[in-house]
């Protein structure tokens, strides 16, 4: 049976809590995470969740992907920040005006296998961190300041793509491309 985007992104969940958890090492977790997104079947995902708490044990019929609500993070002469664990909506939307902030996609639950971030910073700055395996379509502009339009590194086939726009007037978009940090025991 052909695995749906819910399907993948059920595993992803899977193995991101497994991780959190301890059970996984951060190496395996990164490799199991890459094949899950490449799955093309429901036994390729079951193999890679099997040995889980939780895990798919029963095939099951995929319905269509509910992705998080559309959010907006606004930094107006102060700062925002999403760290760590949290759901990352289909469309996000972010402006710093006089401020700056940071969106860590690296232990975020992807909601939906295509996620837009529209961001827009005037007289401010704002980084955003995408995990190794994450694809990354970014078009922006700067004028007097910065947007960057490339991010080192590839993502993998089958994980979720982050499209990303926007513009800075004498600020900055800075997108990077970050590894995970080990856990500690």
């Amino acid at each position: 049976m052909r695995a749906a985007d819910t399907d993948r992104i059920q595993v992803a969940h899977l193995l991101t809590d497994a991780a959190a958890q301890g059970q996984l090492p951060m190496t395996e977790y990164e490799e199991r995470l890459t094949k899950a997104y490449a799955a093309q079947t429901y036994d390729e995902l079951e193999r890679l969740s099997s040995d889980l708490p939780g895990a798919l044990t029963s095939r099951r019929t995929s319905g269509p992907c509910r992705p998080a609500p559309s959010t907006l993070l606004l930094a107006i002469m102060s700062g925002f920040e999403r760290r760590g664990r949290w759901n990352v909506p289909k469309r996000l939307t972010t402006f710093a005006l006089w401020g700056g902030g940071v969106v860590d996609l690296r232990y975020a639950d992807f909601t939906s296998p295509e996620v837009e971030i529209h961001a827009y910073s005037i007289m401010g700055g704002q980084t955003i961190l995408v995990p190794p395996e994450v694809n990354v379509d970014l078009h922006g502009h700067g004028v007097m300041g910065n947007f960057d339009n490339s991010v080192e590194g590839q993502g993998s086939p089958g994980a979720p793509c982050v499209k990303i726009r926007g513009f800075s007037l004498w600020g900055s978009v800075a997108v990077k491309r970050k590894k995970r940090r080990m856990q500690s025991p």
